[in-house]
């Protein structure tokens, strides 16, 4: 039966590969790499010859079903990399993985590198237990949302952000949970690998003053020293019904219209609703 080896590759630092994963890449019949051409570098400089095909993000699904197909039919063990770390950690090779399993191939861990691990253990934050979030969202609105939800389900969180939006993502922690601790790494196992620690203010004030900070993928640990209140629940009333409750009890139109959206309701549907309430007091008006 045929074997899918899931291949750790260097994150930086070539020292990094281990013998047991240039063994097995020489090895294999056929290596499905997410990105061929480095891949290729890798391969080149431990002088491996296994030939290439590509499996990412946007043909993994077709590619699983393709190379499952093959190793099936010709009997061939196959490695899967990707171009900086462990497979399937925020990176593609799930669906080929989950393909594997499903067809009855042995699916065998080659464990190397991985950014998270690495970023954890020079963290200096106690690790009894972690939530791995990837990468989290770009909209300023949806980034609040998550990190809010993050602080509120984890005692420790890691997430992954690319170096152009490190300081976005640290200017919003900053803002809505100040007292965050934060363990920021960059460049990890390269020549000028940095982490900075310390309060999310410090850290931002540290980037800042760095000419370089916007130059490296970034490994971000969070330990929340604040859990924010739960949302509210869902209000059955109509926005409308909400906001003339708020009338009655003696708030302005203002003052519900902000409470409102203070809750979470979107702003742009306050305010129709709102210009709704008015006509409506409006055509019942004397």
């Amino acid at each position: 039966m045929p074997t899918l080896y899931v291949v750790a590759t260097p994150i930086g630092n070539l020292g990094d590969m281990t013998p047991r994963a240039v063994e097995t890449l020489r090895q294999v019949s056929l290596i499905a790499a997410e990105d061929t051409r480095v891949t290729h570098k890798l391969l080149a400089a431990f002088d491996i010859h296994t030939p290439l095909t590509s499996c990412h993000e946007h043909n993994e699904r077709a590619k699983a079903a393709q190379i499952v197909t093959r190793m099936l039919a010709e009997n061939i063990d196959v490695a899967l990399t990707t171009d900086a770390g462990t497979p399937c950690i925020s990176d593609p090779g799930s669906i080929l993985t989950a393909e594997a399993i499903q067809n009855g191939i042995a699916v065998i861990a080659i464990p190397g590198p991985t950014a998270v691990a690495a970023a954890l253990s020079v963290s200096g934050m106690p690790i009894t237990d972690y939530t791995f979030y990837g990468f989290l969202p770009r909209q300023k609105g949806e980034l609040t949302a998550k990190l809010l939800r993050m602080a509120r389900e984890s005692r420790l969180a890691v997430a992954y952000e690319s170096p152009h939006r490190i300081m976005d993502l640290l200017t919003c922690v900053q803002a809505v949970l100040p007292q965050t601790q934060i363990s920021a790494s960059c460049d990890l196992t390269k020549k000028f690998e940095l982490t900075l620690r310390g309060a999310v203010g410090d850290v931002l004030a540290a980037m800042r003053e760095n000419p370089k900070a916007e130059k490296g993928e970034y490994c971000v640990i969070f330990q929340w020293n604040e859990v924010p209140p739960e949302p509210e629940a869902p209000c059955a009333l109509s926005l409308e019904a909400q906001l003339f409750d708020a009338l009655v009890s003696g708030k302005t139109l203002r003052e519900a219209m902000e409470a409102r959206i203070a809750a979470g309701e979107r702003k742009n549907a306050v305010k129709a609703a709102a210009l709704r309430v008015k006509a409506l007091l409006k055509q019942g008006a004397p």
